[in-house]
């Protein structure tokens, strides 16, 4: 059996569409082939709230949630519902109450199988919880031993982890983070389409290390050289937040200095955002750390053309193609390129939409390679279906080098 322990599902955050109860991301893939888990769910009472401490998942709540799922983990091991056949598996790395499992399963006898997902952590310096290596390095440091896999979204991020001393080598898999085209297509009608606005989208959080200012100022200068051109904030909170209300004071001047082509939508379902994506040209990230880019996987399904730094993980995630990359804080190289693509009508008609779908396509089956890499000494225990679910495949990782850049 394997014991999935998800994320809160806020609905302002991407944890709604990763581990909404069976049609998160990873969930309607294992249905979909009869794959049989035990879902533990945290603390009800968090999971539809809003975020009210941090900025990716509430700080306060995470503790709460991650900290009852043990709980309810300890209390099945006690019951003898665990054992050295079964996988637990969690959707993030720094789950607090982690530590307690090893002990208490020495104790009872029993050695089942861990794995999680490292989406970024203090090894990476530009990640927001950098400043607080000093007492959260340790807590890595202790996960990685007791782990038995950890997966992460590419080829970057696995160095960091391995140079940074989390975890060694052998431990650390190149999955690419679970999505779906499937389920967000079902939220996007209309993403066929040949005549779109010259709106470029901006939908990453409005925090310093995804670099906010360089998109105003990137947008101003697009601007100043072709005045139809519209630049959308989008989020799905209430209200933006930011780590530095600097951000937001500086958003508010820009949409005053232009105020027919700066905007900010807030408060977005799903499918409003998907329908304004459907109705844009551009996503554009400028992110100095962004190990997953849900938002250009989106994006690319909706047919908007993905413009990204060439910069750490981006240029592997997407396979080194030159034509979706500007140089790193470089404002005139990117307004260039914007204002290129602006100009194109031909990048929206059915066929290059298709053709960009590689882009996405990689993504959808992350999730066999994670239950591969779980259950790969294992295989005994899945029908022959299952078995051959998670092993046909081609990994996109294998031979990806910079040498072969397009």
């Amino acid at each position: 059996m394997l014991f999935y322990m998800p994320l809160e599902s806020y609905k302002e955050r991407y944890t709604m569409q990763w581990s909404a109860p069976e049609t998160g991301w990873l969930e309607r893939n294992w249905r979909s082939v009869g794959f049989h888990y035990t879902r533990i769910d945290g603390d009800a009472t968090e999971r539809t709230q809003s975020i009210k401490t941090g900025s990716v998942v509430d700080g306060i709540g995470r503790s709460r949630h991650c900290f009852s799922q043990v709980q309810q983990i300890l209390t099945l091991a006690e019951q003898g519902c665990i054992d050295d056949k079964d996988v637990i598996y969690f959707d993030d790395f720094w789950h607090p109450g982690i530590e307690a499992l090893p002990y208490a399963f020495h104790l009872l006898g029993i050695k089942p199988k861990m794995y999680a997902f490292l989406h970024a952590q203090s090894v990476d310096e530009f990640d927001f919880t950098y400043p607080m290596r000093g007492w959260m390095r340790h807590f890595e440091k202790g996960i990685g031993e007791v782990l038995d896999g950890i997966f992460v979204c590419g080829p970057c991020l696995k160095d960091l982890v391995v140079f940074g001393g989390i975890a060694p080598a052998y431990k650390v898999h190149t999955t690419g983070h679970p999505f779906s085209s499937d389920e967000v297509l079902e939220r996007m009608p209309g993403r066929m389409r040949v005549k779109r606005l010259n709106n470029v989208v901006f939908s990453s959080r409005w925090d310093n290390e995804k670099n906010p200012e360089f998109f105003l100022k990137v947008a101003e200068e697009v601007i100043l050289n072709n005045t139809e051109a519209a630049f959308t904030v989008c989020t799905s909170a209430e209200k933006l937040r930011s780590n530095d209300e600097r951000n937001l004071i500086l958003l508010q001047q820009y949409m005053a200095k232009f105020p027919d082509n700066i905007f900010l939508k807030e408060g977005l379902t799903k499918e409003e955002y998907y329908q304004i994506l459907s109705d844009s040209k551009i996503q554009m990230n400028t992110a100095d750390q962004d190990f997953v880019a849900i938002t250009l996987l989106e994006a690319s399904v909706a047919g908007c053309y993905p413009i990204y730094p060439y910069f750490r993980s981006f240029p592997e995630t997407f396979e080194y193609q030159k034509e979706y990359m500007y140089p790193r804080l470089d404002v005139m190289g990117a307004a260039e390129m914007v204002l290129d693509v602006l100009e194109r009508e031909d990048l929206w008609d059915a066929k290059n939409v298709v053709s960009r779908s590689w882009i996405h396509d990689r993504f959808d089956i992350s999730w066999k390679y994670m239950l591969h890499m779980m259950y790969a000494d294992r295989l005994d225990l899945l029908s022959g279906e299952q078995a051959y679910a998670i092993t046909d495949y081609v990994s996109p990782w294998d031979g990806l080098t910079e040498e072969n850049i397009k």
